[in-house]
């Protein structure tokens, strides 16, 4: 699970959907999902994800309900359609990761390279980044409510060491990477 001391970086992903969640037209794309979790939870560096706590939801977005220490689900202001279950058209995830390759290397391969490579078949192209990364200390997971918030702040304020993206990133004391 790597060093303990050393802070650990947290994935927000957010899209939203042509159709609700569970609908016929995204019924491939709810397909994939089983095997994108398990390419993750099976990568190298990957420490956790939210999803894991509420494997009841089968994949719903879980709006208002309560994740353990991932808190409560909420999403970002770029969401203004129903919260209902089966009447949500927007997907989320949030994940935690020993750096910023683990997760890239994740998100650029297998099942969901394919996904990501067919984003447009299931999602509305947005004015709004789809993904963030941050950096959290070596005991704390990150919350819904801080990804939602991480999201909107690099959506208005571009990429910078508290809330950034793979092409413009930051390591863990705050110091631009190269790309």
């Amino acid at each position: 699970m790597g060093n303990p001391a050393k802070p650990r970086v947290a994935l927000y992903t957010f899209g939203l959907l042509r159709a609700p969640l569970g609908s016929e037209e995204l019924r491939e794309f709810a397909s994939m999902s089983p095997s994108v979790f398990g390419e993750a939870a099976a990568s190298k560096g990957f420490i956790a994800n939210a999803a894991a706590a509420r494997p009841d939801l089968k994949g719903q977005a879980g709006l208002g309900l309560d994740f353990g220490r991932w808190g409560v689900g909420v999403a970002p202001r770029f969401y203004t359609g129903s919260t209902r279950p089966r009447e949500t058209a927007m997907i989320h995830t949030l994940s935690l990761w020993e750096d910023v390759e683990a997760a890239r290397r994740f998100v650029y391969s297998g099942v969901h390279k394919t996904a990501l490579q067919r984003r447009y078949d299931w999602f509305v192209k947005g004015d709004f980044p789809g993904y963030v990364l941050w950096w959290v200390a070596a005991d704390k997971f990150p919350t819904w409510a801080e990804g939602a918030r991480q999201l909107e702040a690099l959506a208005d304020n571009g990429p910078a060491p508290s809330g950034f993206t793979f092409s413009r990133s930051f390591d863990d004391q705050g110091v631009a990477r190269a790309a």
